[in-house]
Parts: C-alpha cells; structure tokens; sequence
C-alpha cells in the first residue's frame, strides 16, 4: 500500500491578509513558523520514506522544517505550485472585484477564462495531476508527504473522490493540517482529512 500525507504549506502574512498569492514568493511569518515547527513534531515518529515539495517558499520552508528533523530527502516540484493569479496576485478579492469588476464576474462564471495572465483551470488541473500521477504510479509499502498548496491539494483529493474540478465541493484546507490516505490496487482509504491536530475545540483557521 501507498500512503501519502498531503500537507497546505504554513502561514504567510499574505494568507494573514487574504491576499491572492500564486506564484508570488512571501515568506512564512512568525506564526507560520510556530506552525510548521508544529507540524515537524507531529511527524517526528511517522514512518516517513520521502518529502515532495512545491519549489515556492512557503511550502519549501514548511517542508524543510520535517525534512531537516527527520533526515529525509526533501524533492522540489514545480508542477505543485499554486495556481498562477496572474494580475490578481497581491490583492484580496474585495480589491480585485472592486478594480476589475467584469474580468472578475467572466472568471467566475467560467475559470477557463482567468484573469490577466492567469492560469486556465483545465491547464492548473492537468500540471498538478501530472506530479500527482508519478507518485500515485510509484512503487508500494512507501509513505509519502507531499507539502503545497490548497489548490492543488484540493485539485488531488477532487480527482480521487470524482469531485467536480473547477466548482462545486469546496473543501476545506487548513494550514499545516493532516490529510492522510492509502491507496492500494482499486482501494483508496482516507485515514484522516484537514486534522490540524487541535481537536474539536481550537482549530487553527488561515
């Protein structure tokens, strides 16, 4: 059996601010530091074979935190970066509504048709289903952790419930929280989805 770790990368302050982020590269910020430390002893004791990263800082520096403890090789792939927002980058979405009313009123309808040098949707899906493929194609008995963002994340679990891709189920990503599943020959098990390791009581929103 396979068994993967899917992981939203930390904290950044343009998460605090909800800001669009994309392909922009901010650091994590302090708490976003407090949260991958977290998640790096979370891991300390999970049989863990190999890290696989997006290549942009937040979910570089997330991932690193895990691979430095454990001793594990930590490899960057740029197909898990986050969807690429074009214009919209640096912005909330009141801001983005507010400036460019019918661009953002044509994306919603349709998020094949991006903002200003925006990525397609149908575009975003295949890049990150193509990462998603070498390691779901991999040999078995290993345990993976991937560390990207909530869109590709997303776009993974979508594919393996037959949810639908550009709209509909939304599900909900929270930093450094733990999705956790099996996959073996026409067998997929979901151990656990967004744990954030808080229970019930404190959960850590972002």
């Amino acid at each position: 059996m396979l068994c993967v770790f899917l992981v939203r990368h930390a904290e950044t302050d343009w998460n605090a601010d909800h800001r669009y982020q994309g392909y922009s590269d901010p650091p994590l910020n302090a708490n976003g530091l407090a949260q991958a430390r977290r998640l790096a002893a979370r891991l300390a004791t999970q049989k863990l074979d190999l890290i696989l990263s997006s290549d942009l800082l937040r979910a570089r520096q997330t991932a690193e935190l895990v691979a430095a403890q454990r001793g594990i090789e930590l490899r960057l792939d740029a197909r898990l970066r986050e969807m690429n927002f074009g214009i919209l980058e640096g912005h909330t979405f009141d801001q983005a509504l507010q400036r460019w009313p019918d661009m953002i009123s044509r994306w919603l309808a349709d998020y094949n048709q991006p903002p200003d040098g925006a990525e397609r949707i149908d575009e975003f899906n295949r890049r990150v289903l193509s990462a998603w493929e070498d390691v779901s194609l991999t040999s078995t008995d290993l345990t993976v952790l991937i560390v990207a963002h909530g869109g590709p994340l997303r776009t993974i679990l979508h594919s393996l419930l037959g949810l639908p891709e550009a709209k509909g189920a939304w599900l909900t990503l929270d930093h450094t929280a733990l999705t956790e599943i099996t996959l073996g020959a026409d067998q997929l098990i979901i151990n656990r989805l967004n744990d954030t390791g808080f229970g019930i009581q404190a959960v850590e929103q972002g």
